[in-house]
């Protein structure tokens, strides 16, 4: 028999004896896991109406994941509309939603139609959407997302609405405190307020940096949090950072309320606050020395570099490593990672 001949027949025989599977033969939990990758959309435009199984998976046991972006502009209110007739029907209530979108974002949140739908909402992404718009959707509104959120990410283009408000200041108060009843990650990221000058200097920016205040939160009986995972700016890209803490201001004002405070990471943190509270003598005694019992495990920080911090770096380094192992309990036997600057301080 020649070669050719040979593998024909070795290719026929392996034809018929292997089973191909079809997607719908696959069980429930299998078809289950698969439609996890796929936002809520894009699985109601493939799979919804092919047969009365796919149905019953798709509009009782599908997690509802939600990317607002993925709805093309010309479908979206028709969306919504079937949506809601889904939600109704089966009281599969959305877990989850990402938006990059202002006006999009207040459309199916703040609409008559969906009134009372998103009561069980897990976690939130949003990005492209100013601070006041944020914190009355979460607190001010009817849906009540304070009592269920467990996850908050704010990715980018979230900023102040007017360059003199507080807005920032009183959303960041008001998501580390007990108003959060189920909050336990949270990512802050923000960018400064930009106005158009009109000239060719174009947009101008009044800061470079977003500085994050606690102070309301002194009142730590109640203000106590219950979050697990703390992000301050833009991890992913530590060449762009907005946002930023002041060490007094994280050891002083927000630390404190974090009792169950797991994960915490920060991409830039300042110390000019600092070294103005030591040439005036201001900084305490507990600043450095108080014992917060801290149950830390992961420690990811970088000391901001963009003022002359010159031959203080290793200063700061050390201020920073000593407070935290001085601050957690059992000391370094609780804490699995530390690094600041990206290296390794245990």
């Amino acid at each position: 028999m020649s070669d050719r001949k040979r593998q024909k027949t070795t290719h026929n025989e392996i034809l018929n004896t292997t089973s191909i599977t079809k997607f719908e033969q696959l069980p429930n939990e299998l078809i289950l896991m698969c439609f996890r990758y796929f936002d809520f959309y894009n699985l109601y435009e493939i799979f919804f109406c092919l047969n009365q199984r796919f149905n019953q998976l798709f509009q009782y046991q599908t997690k509802i994941n939600m990317d607002l972006g993925s709805i093309p502009h010309g479908k979206f209110l028709t969306f919504c509309i079937k949506l809601n007739q889904l939600i109704t029907t089966s009281q599969n209530y959305p877990l989850s939603i990402i938006a990059h979108d202002k006006h999009r974002f207040n459309l199916i949140l703040e609409d008559d139609l969906f009134k009372n739908k998103f009561s069980k909402l897990k976690s939130l992404t949003l990005s492209n959407i100013d601070a006041k718009t944020i914190y009355s959707l979460i607190f001010d509104k009817t849906t009540k997302l304070n009592q269920s959120l467990e996850r908050l990410s704010f990715l980018d283009e979230i900023s102040r609405e007017i360059e003199a408000s507080n807005d920032i200041k009183r959303l960041c108060g008001s998501l580390i405190s007990s108003k959060m009843k189920s909050l336990k990650y949270l990512k802050l990221n923000f960018i400064p307020y930009s106005t158009w000058t009109g000239c060719e200097c174009g947009w101008h920016t009044c800061s470079d940096y977003i500085y994050l205040e606690f102070v309301k939160l002194a009142e730590r009986e109640t203000s106590l949090s219950h979050l697990e995972t703390l992000i301050i700016g833009n991890i992913s890209n530590r060449y762009y950072a907005t946002t930023t803490i002041y060490f007094h201001t994280l050891i002083t004002d927000l630390l404190p309320c974090l009792p169950k405070l797991k994960n915490l990471l920060i991409n830039a943190i300042h110390f000019e606050d600092y070294e103005w509270r030591q040439r005036h003598k201001a900084l305490s005694a507990t600043t450095t020395n108080s014992i917060l019992s801290l149950n830390l495990k992961v420690i990811k920080v970088w000391i901001n570099s963009d003022y002359d911090v010159g031959n203080n770096m290793e200063k700061y380094i050390n201020l920073v490593r000593n407070f935290f192992i001085n601050n957690t309990s059992s000391h370094v036997a609780t804490i699995k990672i530390f690094k600041i600057n990206n290296v390794n301080v245990l």
